[in-house]
This record gives structure tokens, C-alpha cells and sequence, in this order.
């Protein structure tokens, strides 16, 4: 948690930094690519999450050889998927116009927006190998390797950065730098896994195992299917802001989001351990645990996030003020509660979320998300439309309690009452 801080804090500095450097709309088109590249990681297709839990189970079994099969088998997969990425990347860059589907027509060259949607795809495309490591990292339950060498990244990235905007100001370089820097984690992550901490779990082509892919990508798809109806859920938002009221309006709704995101960032800090937990506990049949730590991280999550958020209410607006300066945005009063109930319910999904990942539901989640993301979907686009920036939050604050986390609880209850 405390790497995830750094790294955050890198983070926040850096937004007003590249903000009084852009202007409105090249900001705006940073603000949703350098989004849009943390979102892409979902096309792994799941097999990350998958390898996870396959890592984990294994492990709770002692079965070492499993462990090896799975790591070569999902690293060659995420590189025949890497290059099929980039080919498609490529066309439909081609064919798009992007600069009309992120608002910046009139703000950005359309060549220059089409080459930085290339290069964040095709950047994206090529980490998703690398990000096995950590995945690994996760289910071997050292997952502070990862989150330190992930925090050197940003820290490399934020000093490149400032040297950059110093000397050339200039949105291509400023994506050169975020592009590479971002892909130079993974590998680092990558070369300590196979070269000090686990050397046999090195990928050979030996270990590629047929019956491996099929599980991998069992589990996978529905992973993908997930994060997917995720995206659409809960990321999209900003796309459609900006789409419908232009790529200047995207930091009036992104920035005061980013900032209610913290509280979920850091409750999802503390459960992502709990989930290859959960899996390695099931496998050995220790449900006792799995119940008990269940009921105390849902406990604890919505507590410490309702109460987080009640003070951010109070003090996001001088937050924003003293982070952004003259480019300050002011949420409104209705912007603000949304934004307080948001970070709550995400909060607490993420904690029945890790649950259930780690036991492998995955069907019933999907299943309750899909009807989810369609209604969600129409209810922002028209509350968008009739309400302003707090629409959408609003929209999905509603849609999620009542058709996504109410009826996995219900699940969850009947799931630990049989068990």
C-alpha cells in the first residue's frame, strides 16, 4: 500500500503539471488515452486473472510442475495475442476517426491523434506478456516485488516527464515518454521473476500444455467478459462526456472522479491479496477461513470508504483547487454526493468482487453484470443528456446496487451457507 501511495502521489503531481502545458483539448485527449492505456490491459483476454487463480490452486496443492505449465503456456499465449493486437490496432486506426470519436477536431491534427491511438494500442498490446510476472508475484503472495518495481517506473516516468516538459513541451514526446516508461515496468517485473525469484518458472515451449490453454482460456473469457462489461460500466463514461459535450468537459467529470477513485484504489489494495488467498484456502478446504475473512473485509472496506468519503465531500473542492490551481474544476453539490455514493458502492463490489474471484464464480457475476451494463448504458447516456456531469455517477450508482451488487450478495449468502 504503501508503493501504491507513491506511486499515486507521482500521479497527482504530474496532472497539473501536463495541464498548464496543453491546452484544453490536447489535455482532455491525454486525460482519456492515458486512461484508455491502463483499460486495455483487459484485453489479456482474462488469462492474467486466470493464471492467478491457476498459480494459486496449484500451490495450495504443491504441485510444482502445474505452476510451470501454466506460466509457458499463458506467456506464449499473450504474445501470439500481442502481435494479433497490433495488426488490428493498426487498421483500425486506419478506418476510425478518431478525432471525432474524442472530440478534439478542432484542438489536435487528426494524424498526430491517430498515430498516439496507435502507439497506446500497440504499447498496451506488447505489456500484456510482461504483465504475467506480476500476476505470478500475486498468487506466490509477494506482491511487493511488483508494486516496487512499479513504483520506480512511475518515479522514472514523472522525472522524464518533467525534463521533457521543460525542454519540448510537446504532446508527442509527452507520449513517447509515458509509453515507454509504462512498458519498461513489465519487463523489469518480468527479469527479476525469472531470473532471481522463481527461475523455473522460466517459459520454456516444453511446458505449453494443450489442456492448460483450454482451462486458461475457460477461465480467461469470462474474465475477459468481466472486465469488459466493466469498461463499459464504469469506465466509459468519460468517452461519452467527452464525445457529447466536447474533450474540454472531460476534466470537469474525470478529474473530481479520479480523485473519489482513491478510496476504492486503496480498499482494492487491501483485497487483492485476499483473492489468490481465497483460491489457495478453498484448494486446501479451509472454508472456515474463507467465511471469516469474507465477512471482515466487506466489513471493513464499506466502513473505512463511507467514512472517507463523507470527508472528501467536505474537502475535494480545495483538494482540486490547490492540485490544479488556475485550471481548478468545481464540482457541483449534486456532483459531489454522486461522487461520495460512487466511491462507497465500488468500495464494497470490489470486496464481494475478490470473493468470488477467488473462488472462481465467475458465470453468476456475469450474468447479473450483463443486464447491468445495458441498463447502466442507456441510463447514463440520457442522464447525461438531462441531468449533467453527476448523470452518468448517478446512474451508476443505481444501476450497480441494484442490479450488480445486491443480487451477488445473495449469491455470496447462499454460496457460504452450503459450503
Amino acid at each position: 500500500m504503501g508503493a501504491r501511495g507513491i506511486s499515486l502521489l507521482v500521479s497527482l503531481v504530474m496532472v497539473p503539471a501536463v495541464a498548464r502545458e496543453l491546452g484544453p483539448g490536447e489535455f482532455g485527449l491525454w486525460l482519456n488515452l492515458t486512461t484508455a492505456y491502463t483499460t486495455l490491459a483487459v484485453f489479456d483476454l482474462g488469462v492474467g486473472p486466470a493464471v492467478m487463480g491457476q498459480v494459486s490452486a496449484a500451490r495450495g496443492h504443491g504441485d510444482g510442475l502445474h505452476m510451470r505449465r501454466v506460466v509457458s503456456t499463458a506467456f506464449v499465449f499473450l504474445a501470439v495475442t500481442a502481435l494479433a493486437l497490433i495488426l488490428v490496432s493498426g487498421a483500425l486506426t486506419r478506418f476510425i476517426d478518431w478525432s471525432g470519436v474524442l472530440g478534439v477536431q478542432h484542438e489536435v491534427p487528426g494524424e498526430l491523434v491517430r498515430q498516439l491511438v496507435f502507439a497506446v494500442t500497440a504499447t498496451a498490446a506488447l505489456s500484456l506478456p510482461f504483465a504475467i510476472a506480476g500476476r505470478v508475484y500475486q498468487a506466490i503472495q509477494r506482491s511487493h516485488v511488483t508494486a516496487l518495481s512499479t513504483t520506480l517506473g512511475v518515479v522514472l516516468q514523472a522525472g522524464t516527464l518533467f525534463w521533457v516538459m521543460a525542454l519540448a513541451p510537446d504532446l508527442h514526446y509527452l507520449f513517447v515518454v509515458f509509453l515507454t516508461t509504462s512498458l519498461a515496468a513489465g519487463v523489469t517485473t518480468t527479469v527479476l521473476l525469472l531470473t532471481r525469484s522463481a527461475p523455473e518458472l522460466r517459459p520454456r515451449w516444453r511446458y505449453v500444455d494443450r489442456g492448460i490453454t483450454l482451462q486458461l482460456a475457460r477461465e480467461g473469457v469470462q474474465f475477459f467478459l468481466l472486465n469488459v462489461i466493466g469498461i463499459v460500466s464504469f469506465r466509459a463514461d468519460a468517452f461519452l462526456v467527452g464525445h457529447y459535450l466536447g474533450a474540454a468537459s472531460v476534466p470537469a467529470y474525470l478529474l473530481p472522479l479520479n480523485i473519489f477513485a482513491l478510496i476504492p484504489t486503496f480498499t482494492m489494495m487491501f483485497l487483492t491479496p485476499l483473492w489468490p488467498a481465497y483460491r489457495e484456502a478453498w484448494a486446501r478446504g479451509d472454508g472456515a477461513w474463507v467465511r471469516s475473512a469474507y465477512v471482515r473485509s466487506v466489513a471493513f472496506v464499506t466502513t473505512a470508504s463511507v467514512l472517507a468519503s463523507g470527508a472528501l465531500v467536505v474537502v475535494a473542492p480545495s483538494i482540486l483547487r490547490m492540485w490544479l490551481g488556475v485550471k481548478a474544476v468545481s464540482p457541483s453539490t449534486g456532483q459531489l454526493a454522486a461522487l461520495a455514493c460512487y466511491a462507497v458502492l465500488m468500495s464494497t463490489s470490489s470486496a464481494v468482487g475478490v470473493f468470488l474471484n477467488g473462488l472462481g464464480a465467475l458465470r453468476p457475476q456475469l450474468c447479473f453484470a450483463s443486464v447491468m451494463a445495458v441498463v447502466n448504458l442507456g441510463a447514463s447516456i440520457w442522464s447525461l443528456r438531462h441531468i449533467g456531469l453527476s448523470g452518468p455517477l448517478w446512474a451508476t450508482v443505481v444501476t450497480q446496487t441494484l442490479l450488480g451488487l445486491a443480487p451477488c450478495m445473495i449469491y455470496v449468502r447462499r454460496r457460504l451457507s452450503v459450503s
